[in-house]
């Protein structure tokens, strides 16, 4: 009979709920059972089918008490027609952390940035060591956490970091749900393959360091994978430098991926019901059934709009009904928001078709009204990013908890700098970082003469470091337009080591070699890019104008006060003149690959030995393998005409500062 009774009132409750329409309320507020963006009907439904199997889900004790009944029912209703309060949230990263032995010490989940970072590092260095080991449980409470938090609508990335040092010991007596370690661990490992965060899937990682106090290897192994999302998100280690390896790796994978994309379709309108396919993957009309990424949905003309969608390969925050924006005669356009690839790649706007559903003959046929040229670029925004941090204190790791702990606050600053990882923006090789762009220009390989002939020499042009000339075969890089900026430093290192400040874009310099390697590494570690120093025989080439190069004695011209800031237009002119010194990069014309300052401002740093030349034949040369000095070359605001030119070299010792050298990145 309360069964009955219970049945009775669910069912006039959503009755009443389904005639007051739908209230639609965009985040991850509490409510959102279902966790697709809306607080309505279905959420209800949801939550009714777990009273009525009697079936446990934490997401659906809504109103947090402890069980699952009408009163959650009630407190969905009061949210739909009242509305959430819906708290204003920053873009960007949010974290929590959990360090667990026999009990659970937690730091709830809240922003990461430069003023809160203290905090979390402050937790970290206050977790002791207890025996026990709570390794399921801890788990699962971080998920519940991660149902629970309050973060913005472009969350992106949801992460599960966690490390262990053994075996579960005592999950199985914080819960009544599983009589076995296995059984729970398999329920851990559903939750994290099923469950959704704003619609975003959960990445798991597991880092294991594997002791002498564990006996049954198959067992923590089996755990390792079973709290992962996958093979390769289970690390196994022997050390703490292993472990500490393991959080740079997990911390890269999370930063590399941030971005997510809005897409715009236009497409000519068809008739209600046709089903409509948009492969973003290459695909054939022999193969669009196997297509592994892809939009599609049901098109109403009535309301111009894509319903009943489904996403493959991806996910995306547009919802399941989307409509046109805009209609320009036949052509309607749809915009799809907060998309982020499967393989973490980015969308290719040149692979995109679209098919219909051809019903008769079962079969995608091709539209051939559509066209990739005519839609625009996706566009990448930053996005935000959700991360629980879950520690083993147990006693087994006691001897070196303080490495732990050091460990584990590096992660927690890498992940502070989430939101100041360079970005591709959607002009071709053009970087963000922190609100600083540069540009990186794509030079072609090719062959060309380095150095001089020795007719030069003997004119007494050039010096005899530039001898003898010889033929060097370069492959295809990519290079900075121009010198780095004092801004770009300043946005990655936080620092400004220049003399010449007042404009941020005068090029940095007051840096040795070694601090531009400590510049960049920073960079790559920010972003897993491969920014360096280019070669060089890479510098001469792009100085020379690679493939396009008129064979200029400076970069872009023979007249060096066209192209360069140099002795006679800047360093002859005395200090109280405001020409003497750097200037603001890009200030003279470009060479002919739009490349700047190749000539005069500051030497820029190469990344290699300084050594002589030999008449062989080379490809790709990278310098002698060992050395006193590091090449410098270009000139400066201080050099003659004789030592700017695109063949004079130049060197020195790798902890060299001075007001006149800086750097230009390669990639």
């Amino acid at each position: 009979m309360t069964r009955f009774t219970t049945l009775f009132s669910l069912i006039l409750l959503s009755a009443v709920v389904a005639l007051a329409g739908p209230r639609h309320y965009s985040s991850n507020i509490e409510g959102d059972v279902n966790a697709d963006g809306d607080v309505n009907i279905a959420d209800i439904n949801v939550v009714t089918d777990a009273i009525l199997s009697y079936r446990w889900d934490a997401r659906c004790d809504v109103n947090h008490d402890g069980d699952i009944n009408i009163a959650d029912i009630n407190y969905l209703i009061d949210l739909i027609f009242n509305g959430p309060a819906l708290p204003i949230v920053d873009t960007g990263m949010y974290m929590g952390v959990i360090g667990y032995n026999q009990t659970l010490t937690t730091k709830e989940i809240s922003y990461l940035d430069s003023t809160t970072i203290e905090e979390f590092n402050a937790f970290v260095d206050g977790l002791t060591t207890q025996p026990g080991r709570l390794l399921y449980y801890s788990v699962d409470q971080a998920l519940d956490a991660l149902n629970n938090a309050i973060l913005p609508k472009n969350l992106q990335n949801v992460a599960v970091v966690t490390f262990t040092g053994g075996l579960d010991q005592g999950s199985l007596m914080m819960t009544d749900k599983y009589e076995t370690e296995s059984e729970y661990a398999q329920a851990i490992s559903s939750r994290l393959a099923d469950e959704r965060i704003y619609g975003r899937p959960i990445k798991a990682y597991t880092i294991g360091m594997l002791n002498p106090t564990v006996k049954d290897e198959a067992q923590f192994r089996a755990n390792l994978y079973a709290l992962a999302s996958d093979s390769a998100k289970a690390m196994e280690v022997n050390n703490m430098a292993g472990v500490a390896a393991s959080f740079n790796t997990v911390a890269e994978d999370l930063v590399a991926h941030n971005m997510s994309e809005n897409l715009t379709l236009v497409f000519p309108g068809v008739g209600t019901g046709t089903r409509i396919r948009f492969t973003l993957d290459d695909v054939t009309e022999e193969n669009v059934d196997e297509s592994q990424v892809y939009i599609e949905g049901v098109f109403s003309l009535k309301s111009r709009s894509l319903t009943n969608i489904t996403y493959h390969g991806m996910t995306c925050m547009a919802g399941d009904s989307v409509a046109a924006t805009s209609e320009d005669g036949m052509f309607v356009t749809l915009v799809f928001n907060g998309i982020q690839l499967n393989s973490e790649e980015r969308i290719n706007k040149d692979k995109i078709q679209e098919w219909y559903w051809v019903e008769d003959q079962e079969v995608w046929a091709a539209s051939t009204e559509f066209s990739a040229s005519r839609i625009p670029e996706p566009e990448g925004s930053y996005a935000s990013a959700l991360v629980m941090l879950v520690l083993d204190c147990s006693s087994v790791v006691e001897d070196c908890m303080g490495e732990l702990q050091a460990a584990a606050n590096n992660f927690v600053e890498r992940m502070q700098n989430y939101t100041t990882v360079i970005i591709p923006d959607t002009i071709p090789g053009l970087y963000t970082v922190n609100g600083v762009s540069f540009q990186m220009v794509d030079v072609e390989g090719g062959t060309f003469k380095m150095g001089v002939d020795n007719e030069y020499y003997e004119a007494g042009v050039a010096n005899i470091d530039e001898l003898p000339a010889h033929e060097v075969t370069v492959s295809s890089f990519s290079i900075a337009e121009t010198e780095v900026t004092q801004e770009l430093w300043n946005a990655v290192m936080g620092t400004n080591p220049s003399t010449f400040t007042g404009d941020l874009q005068r090029p940095v310099e007051n840096v040795s070699w070694e601090d531009c390697q400590e510049f960049i590494t920073q960079l790559n570690a920010l972003t897993g890019m491969n920014f360096r120093l280019p070669t060089e025989a890479e510098w001469e080439y792009a100085a020379q104008g690679g493939n396009m190069g008129a064979g200029t004695f400076y970069a872009g011209s023979d007249d060096i006060d066209l192209v360069a800031w140099y002795y006679s237009n800047s360093y002859i002119l005395g200090s109280e003149n405001p020409d003497y010194g750097t200037h603001a990069v890009a200030s003279k014309e470009a060479n002919e690959l739009g490349l700047y300052d190749m000539t005069g401002n500051v030497y820029e740093w190469c990344s290699d030995w300084y050594g002589a030349y030999n008449a062989e034949s080379q490809t790709d040369p990278v310098g002698p393998e060992m050395g006193n000095e590091r090449v410098i070359r270009g000139g400066s605001w201080v050099s003659i005409r004789r030592d700017s030119r695109n063949t004079s070299r130049n060197s020195e010792a790798p902890e060299y500062r001075d007001f006149h050298v800086g750097l230009r990145l390669a990639l």
